[in-house]
């Protein structure tokens, strides 16, 4: 016991002060909250942590953190809206890459441009340890200015830019681009299969765009010395992913890739304003929960969606509690309706026993710990295929975003509710969902902590981060297996032409000589 003690404590002293950078640029509050338990848990044990973010703790108590808190990011996003309704049903894919191309542009304007980060920057004096940065986006040059080393988070599994500069297999069968619409990644239809190889293909060059994009942002803003993203990016040391079978398909990794996926975010139960468990305390009836994020808006539902879906709630003997920010829409007398809910202590609330949600990963991860089953109306993003595995695993129901009618909500809220086996399998996957040794936080301090440790992991690197594309697809080998089979086979074919003249020749040579002196 007491050797255990001395080395925890020797562990520690090495860890304890070290100096944290966290960067979480994208202004989307589920991809903030997500990952403010890992800046709070460090800075309780000791560490001095300095965060960029867009939304803060504001936890005075928390004494060694330091909160860069960029408002002003979320204004970005409403210049260069690319979730827009007219983007997003009716443009196209081009259309929105060009928007998020300005929408990037603009962020990184707004946080580069900051006094505050200018000041960081450029301070000779300014050092950190370790930089733990957001993986949604490429804030990949503080690391290489503080000359530390990195780790990536993401609030769901990592996108094929980071698998590929990881080292991770990227097989576009076994493991679709979460954007594409797949009713069965384990069932793929010939047509889904090409389409997935064309969209990996696609992807790949779509990197090249978005590395320049992001070069020229670092040349506009630190110069012409800085190594390009397709460099840097090969310098993470590890890898942290919100992910869980439950929810997403399983994947070869190597060790720097960590699963921290069983409910990061989720905190503990707070009291519910009195409003609120008043309306759920008195209720006799099952209360339907109905919210669609924090990034989905009113914009991308039209308003015949919106009347069918409160027309639907109105026909149900249900009571419903409505998280939305909807104008000019009569409210049923059975629906409470706001602007903001504390989602997760509402789900906790016993008299909850739907949730219809549009399927983000936290979500889905807060309606399973409590055992509630789904209905899932997904937009845009992994939501297609994160319900897709729910509906799959059995415990939720999914509606089209592009067929949203009274008839289709209804029927699938009875369904759910009707139907003892959704409620039996969410209760399933609840007991599977958290079948781990060690807690998500705790994953991940202790490997934030390792990083710290050994200045980084370096070990645990795949030789496949220095290969060339060419190299690790084997177009080299494949192309040299290609071109001996043919000077092989334009041989043999040339030694058969040969042979068979030698054998005419031998044949009916001499005969044709004859003839002809006769």
């Amino acid at each position: 016991m007491l050797l255990k003690l001395f080395v925890l404590i020797l562990v520690s002293s090495n860890t304890n002060g070290a100096r944290i950078l966290c960067v979480m640029p994208q202004p989307f509050y589920s991809h903030q909250t997500t990952f403010q338990p890992i800046w709070k848990e460090l800075s309780l044990r000791g560490h001095n942590v300095t965060t960029i973010v867009t939304d803060g703790i504001s936890d005075e108590t928390l004494t060694n953190l330091t909160e860069i808190v960029i408002g002003e990011s979320y204004d970005s996003l409403q210049r260069h809206n690319f979730l827009d309704k007219h983007l997003v049903l009716e443009q196209g894919f081009f259309e929105i890459m060009k928007e998020i191309e300005y929408f990037i542009k603009d962020l990184y304007d707004v946080n580069f441009g900051d006094p505050r980060v200018k000041s960081l920057m450029n301070d000779p004096n300014a050092k950190f340890d370790l930089v733990i940065f957001e993986a949604a986006t490429y804030p990949l040059v503080y690391a290489w200015r503080f000359n530390c080393p990195s780790i990536g988070v993401i609030s769901m599994q990592a996108p094929m830019p980071y698998n590929y500069a990881m080292g991770n297999p990227n097989h576009p069968l076994m493991n679709p681009d979460f954007l594409l619409e797949i009713d069965d990644i384990g069932n793929m239809t010939y047509m889904e299969k090409i389409t997935s190889i064309i969209s990996y293909i696609v992807c790949h060059v779509l990197c090249y765009n978005i590395f320049s994009l992001y070069d020229e942002i670092h040349r506009k803003h630190f110069g012409d010395g800085i190594p390009k993203t397709g460099e840097l990016i090969k310098n993470i040391d590890m890898f942290f992913e919100v992910d869980n079978p439950i929810f997403q398909e399983t994947k070869p990794v190597y060790p720097h890739t960590i699963s921290i996926g069983s409910g990061l975010h989720i905190k503990p139960t707070k009291a519910l304003p009195e409003d609120l468990q008043e309306y759920l305390d008195v209720a006799k009836e099952p209360v339907v929960y109905f919210s669609l994020g924090t990034i989905v808006n009113a914009n991308l539902l039209n308003q015949t969606d919106k009347v069918a879906i409160y027309e639907a709630f109105s026909e149900l003997p249900y009571k419903f509690l409505v998280k939305a920010d909807w104008e000019c829409v009569t409210v049923p007398e059975n629906v409470k309706v706001a602007k903001w809910l504390p989602q997760q202590d509402i789900l906790r609330h016993p008299s909850i026993k739907l949730f219809i949600t549009q399927g983000g990963l936290q979500s889905l991860q807060e309606a399973v710990s409590n055992g509630i089953p789904l209905v899932g109306i997904p937009f845009f993003c992994d939501q297609y295929q994160n319900v897709q595995k729910i509906v799959k695993r059995g415990f939720a129901v999914k509606i089209s975003r592009h067929q949203i009618t009274k008839e289709a909500v209804k029927n699938a809220i009875t369904e759910v509710l009707n139907n003892p086996k959704y409620k039996e399998k969410v209760e399933e996957m609840r007991d599977l969902m958290y079948d781990e040794p060690m807690t998500s936080l705790d994953k991940a301090i202790w490997w934030i902590e390792y990083v710290l440790r050994h200045k980084g992991a370096p070990l645990f690197k795949s030789k496949a981060t220095k290969m060339p594309m060419y190299e690790y697809l084997m177009l080299d080998v494949i192309a040299a297996v290609l071109l001996f089979s043919i000077i092989c086979s334009f041989c043999i074919w040339m030694l058969i032409q040969l042979v068979f003249r030698m054998v005419k020749f031998m044949l009916f040579g001499k005969k044709v000589v004859k003839i002809k002196k006769n």
